[in-house]
């Protein structure tokens, strides 16, 4: 795609019909659509992406089925699969931190999922006000299944253990306040967890749920958040990729804004690292340690795709810049972290080292290659600059939450703000 961006319309649809007609105005700043991104499915199973350019102001039905049948030409022979019934009950965690209007509509998807047995625990880290309570009370106390917690110092990680808190379910999923589930997404969770005692973790496939500007077009593209619509199982016995970096590459095991736990595996880690993720100087990783002690602690972790979830990437191109240093100090951390912790995998770390620098320095490897037209230089040095920050940062942020810990010890009222349940 060329530099002369055009928005690209997202939407889904099912092989086996019905397939409705599209509109494709009314994209932001009221432009047409140029491209769709349609996500095909075969009942609860994505199958692939379809893309292919629009003209004029409606897709019709038979337009959208032609251009599946083309590319997907046999997605229908096979019957829908099902998922099982009698699933566990389920906590779910949204970390959030002043945006109730984006934390409903997340809500909204929860409440509505195809799994009935669940409760929903938002941990409102640090707000600046009391709108996100009063939403909360206002729009959901009725549902006698949304439980709050509040947070008064930042940190993602920090709030995850704050939602925890609150957790009473042998398996909890968490979201961030950006993303709409789809209906099936908590039963394709706790699918997994039902099969297998073993599974310690769960993620999913994140989907855009816009591509309004090219801001968002390049997350997408860059890599986006997706990981594939093949199942796949990790662990260190008979289910380690090829390579050097396994499993130190955390990242390709899923997001944050897609993982579920056991409640077993989240105990056995000892919760997540309250100096990592959004809020904290570290910016990031309380997801990238999670998934790796996991599996270095024995567990299993699944990536389902069935377990969907629509992500709404930023708008702003000054966003994306800030996004990409702040994953990279994310990496950074994380590393540092597992080197401080484990000095036996910082033998390991440097024995993967060049094949490290190699994918994230070499034209020719996956990450680089699949940079998409356009896709500023900048883009690319802010997230190298990053890594490199990111190990300065997790000693910074450690030192931080262990001073603030210490002020509050002993201490009434703790860091927890209040708890309630609507």
């Amino acid at each position: 795609m060329s530099d002369s961006f055009e928005p690209v319309k997202i939407i889904e649809a099912d092989v086996n019909g019905p397939f409705p007609n599209v509109p494709v105005d009314g994209a932001l700043e009221h432009r047409r659509y140029g491209s769709v991104m349609c996500l095909v499915r075969n009942g609860i199973d994505p199958i692939g992406i379809a893309e292919f350019p629009v003209r004029g102001v409606v897709l019709t039905g038979e337009e959208l089925k032609a251009h599946i049948d083309a590319q997907f030409p046999r997605a229908g022979a096979t019957r829908p699969r099902t998922l099982p019934k009698n699933l566990p009950y389920m906590d779910m965690v949204i970390a959030t931190r002043d945006r109730p209007d984006s934390l409903a509509r997340c809500l909204d998807s929860l409440l509505a999922q195809s799994h009935d047995g669940f409760s929903i625990v938002v941990a409102d880290s640090a707000p600046s006000s009391d709108d996100t309570a009063a939403m909360i009370r206002s729009r959901y106390a009725g549902t006698g299944r949304v439980k709050y917690v509040r947070d008064e110092r930042p940190g993602l990680g920090r709030a995850h253990n704050a939602g925890m808190s609150l957790v009473t379910a042998d398996a909890v999923a968490f979201t961030d306040d950006d993303v709409v589930a789809d209906r099936h997404w908590l039963a394709s969770i706790a699918a997994n967890f039902a099969r297998n005692r073993k599974v310690g973790c769960v993620t999913g496939l994140i989907m855009p749920a816009e591509l309004e500007t090219r801001a968002q077009w390049w997350t997408e593209k860059h890599g986006g958040f997706g990981k594939g619509f093949r199942r796949r199982e990790f662990d260190l016995d008979g289910n380690r990729p090829e390579g050097r970096l396994f499993p130190f590459t955390a990242g390709q095991f899923g997001s944050g804004a897609n993982m579920a736990f056991s409640t077993a595996a989240v105990r056995s880690i000892g919760g997540f690292d309250d100096a990592l993720g959004a809020g904290t100087k570290a910016r990031g990783g309380d997801d990238l340690v999670a998934f790796y002690s996991v599996i270095t602690n024995g567990f299993s972790l699944v990536y389902e795709p069935r377990a969907i979830v629509w992500h709404y990437h930023r708008r702003s191109e000054i966003g994306m810049e800030r996004q990409a240093y702040n994953y990279g100090m994310g990496l950074g951390a994380y590393l540092t972290k597992v080197v401080v912790e484990n000095p036996k995998a910082a033998a390991r770390l440097v024995a993967a080292l060049p094949a490290g620098l190699v994918h994230m320095l070499g034209r020719s490897s996956p990450k680089n290659q699949r940079l998409p037209s356009g896709y500023p230089q900048r883009f690319v040095w802010k997230e190298r600059l990053g890594i490199l920050a990111g190990v300065p940062g997790y000693f910074r942020s450690r030192a931080e939450t262990r001073k603030a810990g210490a002020d509050v010890a002993g201490k009434a009222p703790s860091a927890l703000g209040s708890s309630w349940q609507g």
